[in-house]
């Protein structure tokens, strides 16, 4: 199943149907081998909320996604989104600044804008020391050798189980396509946080 295939498609729960989502992303680790987290939106009874998935709650069946996720737990971490979200603040309805109690300048409307970028919709934290990349991010990306760009990464084909990389996509300059280990892919990140890919030097010429 490549990574492509798996972005956009509808997820359904394995028992609760009230429980829906669309797969919006996945979160590789960076040596590209495993798929730490499915990004999906899901929709439940307080509303919509985009929750970090496990792939071991995860299945392919039939072209379906299902996760297995408990459902109690998918209940609490949708309401808990929501109401983190929603409690938006419209700064041009405060005064720009205040003098607080001990002589000191204050901006209510500062305060509230960064509120609101706190709260506003985005991608949540994987937890603990996990690091890695989004199939989003990577998708397009240009991969580098010792003489330059070769192409950039067009997918990554995952196994059965969606929790490994079989392989990776690497496309051309020319329109040509080839499929690597990932052990021959090489992501990294920068001083200043950029991404980088590079690909071994055999596979470079191959």
């Amino acid at each position: 199943m490549k990574a492509s295939a798996l972005i956009g498609r509808d997820l359904v729960h394995a028992t609760d149907a009230a429980i829906s989502g669309r797969v919006t992303d996945l979160l590789f680790d960076l040596s590209l081998q495993e798929v730490v987290f499915f990004l999906v939106e899901i929709t439940a009874e307080a509303g919509t909320a985009s929750l970090l998935f496990s792939p071991v709650v995860m299945e392919l069946d039939d072209g379906v996604i299902k996760t297995n996720a408990h459902p109690d737990d998918i209940a609490h971490r949708v309401n808990a989104a929501v109401h983190r979200t929603s409690v938006a603040i419209d700064p041009t309805d405060l005064p720009s600044t205040l003098i607080g109690p001990f002589g000191n300048t204050i901006s209510p409307s500062l305060i509230a804008a960064l509120f609101n970028a706190r709260t506003a919709e985005e991608r949540p934290k994987p937890p603990g020391d996990s690091d890695g990349v989004w199939f989003t991010l990577l998708k397009g990306h240009a991969v580098r050798a010792h003489v330059g760009d070769v192409g950039h990464l067009a997918d990554i084909h995952l196994d059965d189980h969606l929790t490994a990389t079989q392989n990776v996509e690497i496309a051309t300059a020319e329109g040509a396509a080839t499929r690597v280990a990932p052990s021959n892919i090489h992501a990294k990140r920068s001083a200043d946080d950029t991404l980088v890919l590079t690909i071994s030097q055999d596979q470079a010429g191959a």
